[in-house]
C-alpha cells in the first residue's frame, strides 16, 4: 500500500472553474531537502490527479490535467497531459496517472486545463506517490439488509 507524503502534495479539493489553465495549489521543489532530487529515488514514482468533487457546466467544458516543470519557479512547461474528459466527470475519476519522464526541471506542478466553457463547480486532486492510487471511493451500488 502506497502512502501520500504531505510535501508531495500538489492540490487538495481545489476548485479550478475558470477557463484555461490554472495552476496547482502548491509548487512541489523537487531539488530542496525534503523532496529530491526526485531523480535520485529508487522508488518508482507516480504522479496521479483525481476529481474529487464532480464537475458541472453550463457549457461543454472539457477537462484536462498537465504536469509542467520549470527551472526557476517563474516559467513553466507542459511535460505530459491526462487525457481530456468531457463535463461532467465524476467525483473518483484519475483523469492523470503516470511516472514522472527523467530529467523534469527542479519544480513541478499541476495545471488544470478547463477548455470550452466554465465549470460551475469541480474539485481537484493532485499528488505525487510511490504506488497507484487505487482506494478510490466509488459509491457502493448495493445495499446491506
Amino acid at each position: 500500500m502506497g502512502m501520500i507524503d504531505s510535501q508531495l502534495v500538489f492540490a487538495e479539493a481545489q476548485a479550478a472553474t475558470a477557463e484555461g489553465d490554472t495552476a496547482s495549489t502548491n509548487v512541489l521543489d523537487m531539488g530542496s531537502a525534503a523532496n529530491g532530487p526526485a531523480g535520485l529515488t529508487q522508488e518508482n514514482l507516480w504522479v496521479q490527479a483525481i476529481c474529487s468533487t464532480a464537475t458541472t457546466s453550463g457549457g461543454s467544458a472539457t477537462v484536462q490535467a498537465v504536469l509542467q516543470d520549470s527551472a526557476d519557479n517563474a516559467t513553466f512547461a507542459d511535460v505530459a497531459a491526462g487525457p481530456v474528459y468531457a463535463n461532467p466527470v465524476a467525483a473518483g475519476t484519475r483523469i492523470l496517472a503516470i511516472q514522472p519522464p527523467p530529467a523534469m526541471r527542479r519544480y513541478w506542478r499541476i495545471a488544470w486545463r478547463i477548455g470550452t466553457a466554465v465549470l460551475t463547480a469541480g474539485k481537484f486532486d493532485a499528488f505525487v506517490s510511490n504506488t497507484l492510487q487505487q482506494n478510490v471511493a466509488e459509491p457502493s451500488g448495493f445495499s446491506v439488509a
